[in-house]
């Protein structure tokens, strides 16, 4: 594979594993929303679909008239299916780095402040005033946490200030470094290096692949 094509699929999933260990090393954890994170791994991806399925399907006849602009309608097409991907997919709350007791306690009391009468009924945690209900998601580690939407969301006012307010309740709680974020954080710099050093080597061929990869 040319020096430009690994670069452009390597690098931003390389960035990615760093950003991940990072969080795994953070004392503080992070709380997101599933729509952010899921867009972030589909910017992470962008590159590996560049080399792979937008050159395998690349529009020659449309390229022969507009060039290298094909390409951003190709990234716009990839946005557009990763928008529907996004609006398609349930409402979730995540935490990187807590514990289950952290997280069940701070989503509880991020809940309380919306719902006074909040409470877990065993996985699922009841917003009665509110009428929402959210499911705990099993990630497959202890480390990372999450919960889903039941049913169709009704009350997006509510929903909303739910994020704000367990955004709050993570940015008070205090949690163990992890040390598995050392292998992220390794393979990502791994990554890096072995996809930039034969750029900064011989530019001037990185800059003939480039030119190569882009034109129609």
């Amino acid at each position: 594979m040319p020096a430009v094509h690994f670069a452009i699929a390597v690098i931003p999933v390389a960035i990615y594993f760093v950003l991940i260990g990072a969080l795994r090393l953070r004392k503080r954890p992070l709380v997101t929303t599933g729509w952010r994170d899921t867009l972030t791994l589909g910017i992470a991806a962008s590159g590996l679909v560049a080399v792979g399925p937008m050159q395998l399907f690349f529009p020659v006849q449309a390229a022969a008239r507009w060039h290298a602009w094909v390409w951003l309608a190709l990234f716009a097409l990839y946005a557009l299916a990763l928008m529907m991907l996004l609006l398609s997919s349930k409402p979730r709350l995540i935490a990187y780095g807590m514990d289950q007791t952290q997280f069940a306690s701070a989503l509880l009391s991020a809940a309380q402040q919306v719902d006074s009468q909040a409470e877990w009924l065993g996985e699922v945690l009841t917003l009665p005033t509110s009428m929402m209900q959210l499911a705990l998601d099993p990630s497959g580690t202890a480390r990372v946490h999450q919960v889903v939407y039941v049913g169709q969301l009704s009350n997006l006012s509510d929903w909303l200030a739910l994020e704000r307010a367990f955004v709050r309740q993570g940015a008070s709680v205090i949690c163990p470094r992890s040390n598995a974020g050392w292998p992220f954080v390794i393979a990502g710099l791994l990554g890096l290096a072995l996809a930039i050093a034969p750029l900064v080597n011989d530019p001037i061929q990185a800059l003939a692949q480039l030119r190569e990869f882009l034109k129609p």
